[in-house]
């Protein structure tokens, strides 16, 4: 626009130009007077001032233009500026808000551990081919030297599973009591326990003997989800049937010869190992502390200025 402005002045310009010179040429031609002849030259004076002012406000106007544009879109730029931040806000906002539940690994308990882990904790050996249960048949690989293998790649999906209840269950405030009462393991129960600022029960603790026949401890400090390590054992499926009584789900590690019919998740995995339990209660561990740490930057987050 501006281009055709200027070229539109240049062409009046010429034209100018060419009505002066056939009026000099005019005048050489015919005498002219002395008031005419000094009345010329402020004529064409007077032309070119008027045609320097429309060149001008042509320019002011154009450069007002262009300011003003420049203007709103620096406007717009601020605007979609301040829009994306409190949009990104609100979505970070909103993903702590969220219910985890709705996502498939909000807590990416996924990464906690690899196959590889689990290879190296002997999760995968299980019992003698003679002491099976016939409901863990889907669980099994194969079998080495008349041992039952166990499927690792099943183990990682139940361990996925069951990491993601117990973090989502710690994440709503839930309470979590974990439970062995084979001796020489509770050492490695109590350990993961603590870590995790969450109660234990064996045999060797301060809080009661688990062989109490009435479970009345139990029934006292109920709490909201039970892992058991030691699932093949009388006084474990005693406690797992008390569980499904008072509705308390339950995590419990599933070897080759445990009858799974009681516990509500089930691991698949070798379960009389100390190298594996403790793997086990890491993991579990980990899984509560992450889920804690969410909730308190949740609190952070939403906790008025």
């Amino acid at each position: 626009m501006l281009l055709r402005r200027c070229l539109r002045s240049v062409n009046s310009t010429r034209c100018l130009l060419t009505r002066y010179l056939s009026t000099d040429s005019s005048n050489e031609n015919t005498p002219s007077t002395p008031d005419k002849q000094d009345l010329a030259p402020q004529e064409k004076e007077m032309k070119f001032v008027k045609l320097g002012d429309n060149l001008e406000s042509d320019k002011s106007s154009e450069q007002r233009n262009i300011d003003q544009n420049h203007n709103e879109m620096l406007e717009n730029l601020n605007s979609l500026h301040s829009l994306v931040v409190s949009h990104h806000t609100a979505l970070k906002l909103q993903s702590l808000k969220e219910r985890p539940i709705a996502r498939e690994d909000f807590f990416n308990v996924k990464s906690l551990f690899t196959l590889r882990d689990l290879f190296d904790s002997r999760v995968h050996l299980g019992h003698h081919i003679g002491s099976w249960h016939s409901d863990n048949e889907k669980y099994l690989y194969g079998i080495r030297n008349n041992m039952h293998i166990i499927d690792i790649a099943s183990t990682e999906q139940h361990l996925w599973r069951a990491l993601n209840v117990l973090s989502l269950l710690v994440y709503s405030g839930g309470s979590v009591l974990f439970v062995n009462n084979r001796p020489g393991y509770g050492q490695i129960v109590q350990e993961g326990a603590s870590s995790c600022t969450e109660r234990h029960w064996t045999d060797t603790t301060e809080l009661g003997i688990y062989e109490q026949p009435d479970l009345t401890w139990f029934d006292r400090n109920k709490p909201d989800l039970v892992i058991c390590s030691s699932v093949n054992n009388p006084l474990s499926q005693k406690l797992l049937l008390h569980c499904n009584k008072y509705l308390v789900p339950s995590i419990g590690i599933l070897d080759s010869d445990v009858d799974p019919t009681n516990l509500t998740y089930v691991i698949p995995g070798n379960d009389d190992s100390s190298q594996s339990l403790l793997f086990y209660h890491k993991v579990f561990a980990k899984a509560i502390q992450r889920a804690k740490v969410v909730k308190e930057a949740l609190q952070l987050e939403t906790a008025p200025m």
